[in-house]
């Protein structure tokens, strides 16, 4: 868990709340309408551009005024103050945007159907994850970070664990924070298993880690003793984005396909990655198509298949 974007995540929700958002509880409705004003700004932002005119924002007087207050320094603002850091207006709607997701959670018409048909992720830089039982929640948010790693600002929701019911100093240790085992980039899908153990949950997810860098998730955790416990996880990094770990919800199985490079230099079923995440530079890399499956059996996955065979090489 990326324990900085807890700290960025708490200061702009502090700050929200003592400067923006000083007020009684707002309507849904609004929550709602502001949010999705806030994706449709933030859409319009790039990295790569230093500086962004303020005219290109519906903000209400209080907002300029806080805006123009922050950065009123040589580097955040232009000499004719009409254009502030790019990098300054991420952040801004980074915090307003999961700050009204934080305030929806604790939202007394708060439903799955409303979060989910209402927030507008279309064209915009929000992917929103739930679960079959509607219980679990997973928000993430594209970073705009500018590099090749594209990192995502990933929240996590459990209708089970109260809303904002966080500690003050959140740590990667499971007593201190009930959503450390999860991956820090989001996820795609979240599948909901009904078991003899209580509710087990399979997320999936994918991240670009650099140019020619992909890393394809599966996980497998399931909420008890007031935090989550990871049962299983098994990833890959690889050079193709064609590749990697799929999950087939109607049969509960997983399958890995992939052929080795210099990320994943070995043929591997176990779902331990220091078993097989290194560079191997001392010997002549050989190519092999390797196969993994694993099979829901009740509790947990077990392995049911493994298979590997050398890559006949193209003569040139």
């Amino acid at each position: 868990m990326n324990i900085l974007k807890y700290v960025l995540l708490f200061f702009f929700i502090g700050l929200l709340t003592n400067t923006v958002f000083g007020q009684s509880q707002r309507s849904f409705d609004k929550l709602i309408s502001e949010t999705n004003d806030c994706l449709a700004s933030y859409a319009t932002l790039s990295p790569f551009e230093e500086y962004t005119p303020l005219q290109n924002f519906d903000l209400s007087r209080k907002e300029l005024k806080t805006i123009l207050s922050d950065t009123s320094d040589e580097y955040s603002l232009t000499q004719n103050k009409d254009s502030v850091s790019t990098f300054y207006m991420l952040a801004y709607f980074q915090g307003k945007i999961l700050y009204n997701i934080d305030q929806m959670f604790t939202h007394d018409r708060l439903t799955a159907n409303n979060i989910v048909t209402q927030i507008n992720t279309d064209d915009t830089d929000l992917h929103i994850a739930v679960s079959n039982d509607k219980k679990m929640y997973n928000f993430s948010l594209n970073e705009k970070s500018g590099g090749t790693y594209r990192s995502q600002f990933s929240t996590m929701y459990y209708t089970d664990i109260p809303s904002g019911n966080l500690p003050e100093e959140v740590t990667e240790e499971p007593s201190n924070n009930p959503y450390a085992v999860f991956e820090s980039d989001g996820y795609s899908d979240i599948y909901s298993i009904d078991t003899e153990e209580g509710t087990k949950y399979v997320l999936t997810g994918y991240v670009r880690g650099c140019s020619y860098c992909f890393e394809t998730y599966v996980q497998l955790v399931q909420f008890k003793n007031g935090s989550f416990q990871e049962d299983f996880i098994y990833s890959l990094n690889l050079r193709s984005w064609e590749d990697g770990v799929n999950y087939d919800p109607i049969t509960k199985t997983i399958t890995v396909s992939y052929e080795t490079d210099d990320l994943t230099t070995e043929c591997h079923c176990s779902n331990n990655g220091e078993d097989y995440n290194y560079n191997n530079e001392e010997h002549e890399l050989i190519k092999k198509k390797c196969f993994c499956s694993f099979e829901f059996n009740g509790s947990n996955f077990e392995l049911i298949e493994e298979s590997w065979e050398k890559v006949k090489e193209t003569k040139k």
